[in-house]
């Protein structure tokens, strides 16, 4: 319990530093979020700034957007006038958790297979799926979803090429998202399975006449996911956060293509909480995937 606290402590500590480099880099980044093609009169620019605190000392504006924060009030977005960030993140945060959700899941399922093959194998077998998931972690998102898109929508004709319109829209960014981290989890998976598989608590299981299947899911999988697990949380947030990339390409509305929407308008308020919400959802995520390793593997709390 005391670990978990610390660890909650520093999570805290955490988002705070990250809400502070978001403030000051935004801000002392050049150009102005109100600064268009149109370069606008000076008293009307004056205006604006007032209008939005900006003309304060930056002090004077990052104590007040902390203060705002830790109550939760993210302000309203610059480009969309009376509209609340809250509003536009609570929107968009749906599409990007469901999206990432089926990309956790297919990547899991995925790595279990592989992992398990990879290793009971030997020889050249063993080789070859080693290069493969080699591949995968080295094939990029951007490609793989290119790829995706040509092949089955545009040749097949099997899936729409872009926006969000039913299950059919989930299959192939979420498949361009699971791939990678699926090939660096199968191999993760394979090396605990291996040592697994030669300790003597598998052997004595064996010696006792379990059956093949039920020996290695309740003994094999079980004892080895604790490997997958202790890195389930950053993995789970690179798919909330990778989906920058793939929301853009497949033109999905999700939290991911409001941040870049964001950065590229000098959004301050929709940056700082688009930010936030990646990096509490990465702290909550890792928090869990502690905890649900040490519910698998009580050893975990020895440490």
């Amino acid at each position: 319990m005391n670990r978990f606290v610390r660890r909650f402590l520093a999570s805290i500590l955490l988002v705070w530093a990250v809400f502070t480099l978001t403030f000051f880099l935004s801000r002392w980044a050049p150009g102005s979020p109100f600064q268009g093609e149109r370069k606008l009169p000076p008293e009307i620019m004056r205006s604006i700034l007032a209008y939005y605190h900006l003309d304060r000392p930056l002090s004077v504006q990052y104590w007040e957007a902390l203060k705002k924060t830790a109550m939760g009030d993210w302000g309203s977005s610059f480009k969309n006038p009376g509209i609340r960030v809250s509003e536009i993140i609570g929107q968009a945060l749906p599409v990007s958790l469901t999206l990432g959700g089926v990309a956790l899941l297919e990547a899991l399922c995925l790595s279990l297979v592989l992992g398990t093959w990879m290793a009971l194998s030997k020889g050249r077998v063993k080789g070859v799926l080693r290069s493969l998931t080699s591949f995968e972690v080295a094939l990029p998102s951007f490609l793989l979803a290119a790829l995706l898109i040509d092949l089955f929508s545009v040749r097949l004709g099997l899936f729409p090429p872009a926006l969000w319109s039913g299950w059919k829209s989930v299959l192939l960014p979420s498949l361009a998202m699971a791939i990678a981290p699926s090939g660096y989890l199968a191999r993760l998976f394979a090396t605990s399975l291996e040592e697994t598989i030669q300790s003597p608590h598998y052997q004595a299981a064996r010696g006792r006449g379990i059956r093949p299947f039920r020996l290695m899911v309740s003994h094999g999988w079980l004892l080895s996911l604790n490997a997958v697990v202790s890195i389930l949380g950053p993995v789970s947030a690179s798919f909330l956060t990778g989906s920058f990339v793939v929301e853009s390409l497949f033109a999905i509305p999700g939290i991911g293509r409001v941040f870049v929407l964001s950065v590229t308008n000098r959004d301050y308020p929709l940056i700082m909480g688009t930010t936030l919400v990646y990096t509490m959802f990465l702290v909550g995520m890792t928090l869990l995937g502690d905890l649900i390793g040490e519910w698998i593997d009580p050893r975990v709390r020895a440490l």
